[in-house]
């Protein structure tokens, strides 16, 4: 008779155990509940608020990566990843830059690939599009749901992309500093120029040299805002360059500390609008 209720119990378990999906960093497990909604569990493993290129991964962490149905990570960026992410079954992991159709620029610095990929909702999509692929293929019987809210979100992308190019569009001044070189897939979406950032790639403190060189076209081009993350930023440096412009510091969110992802971009568009429009 115990076998009998054990063996029920699992039965009930497995029927309705949900589809365990875990992400690198936050802003694809956002994009991944968009699509999965209430019946996937989704999970993310570095913290939104620090720096993720120096993460260094707990034991918890690689048990979360080692449960999940499918673990999703950028594949540039974040430390040691394809170390941890080989010993996954192929099914098991998604690494986001090989996915076909996906917009990829390089670092200025090196070679790689620059990894803030889901700073362009158009990317968001792609990514979104495999995930729900991935949920199909799972959990077959849910296949309308899936799509109707791959839908949805893509719509959501959609609306996001026209509402910053058309706030963006009313700009005098599109020329975007920033402290770390953060954000070229937001900048290249919304038909922003990047002109210059402090930061002489990943944790290089710029010369005195290279913050004139800052200095000398924030005055050409009449550029009065630096935008950064929490994350990357050392007010100090920055200091003699908002001495010498009259600039000031717009902190956007990369990470999704504020929300959705969705969310996450409208703030970024408002911040930076806000930031472009007193130049």
């Amino acid at each position: 008779m115990k076998i009998i209720i054990l063996l029920t119990l699992l039965t009930v378990k497995l029927v309705f155990a949900d589809v365990m999906i875990v992400t690198s960093i936050k802003p694809l497990s956002d994009i991944a509940k968009e699509i999965g909604k209430d019946k996937v569990k989704t999970d993310y493993i570095i913290p939104p608020n620090i720096n993720y290129h120096l993460y260094e991964y707990k034991p918890q962490d690689l048990k979360k990566i080692y449960k999940a149905d499918l673990f999703v990570f950028v594949g540039s960026g974040e430390p040691s990843i394809d170390n941890i992410a080989k010993s996954l079954k192929p099914e098991q992991r998604l690494k986001v830059i090989d996915i076909k159709g996906m917009y990829l620029l390089k670092e200025e610095d090196h070679d790689e690939v620059h990894p803030a990929v889901w700073l362009d909702p158009e990317n968001a999509k792609v990514i979104a599009n495999e995930i729900a692929n991935f949920l199909i293929k799972k959990d077959p019987k849910n296949k309308p749901y899936y799509e109707k809210n791959l839908q949805d979100f893509t719509k959501q992308c959609n609306d996001i992309i026209n509402y910053g190019k058309d706030k963006f569009s009313k700009l005098k001044n599109k020329y975007f500093v920033s402290y770390h070189y953060e954000f070229p897939y937001f900048v290249n979406r919304f038909g922003l120029v990047y002109l210059a950032e402090i930061e002489m790639g990943h944790g290089r403190e710029p010369t005195p040299k290279h913050i004139l060189e800052v200095i000398q076209k924030m005055r050409k081009y009449g550029v009065k805002a630096i935008f950064t993350s929490k994350q990357f930023y050392n007010p100090k440096t920055v200091k003699v360059v908002l001495d010498q412009t009259g600039a000031k510091v717009f902190f956007l969110d990369s990470m999704g500390e504020n929300g959705s992802y969705i969310q996450m971009m409208k703030f970024n568009i408002d911040e930076v609008y806000k930031g472009l429009s007193t130049q």
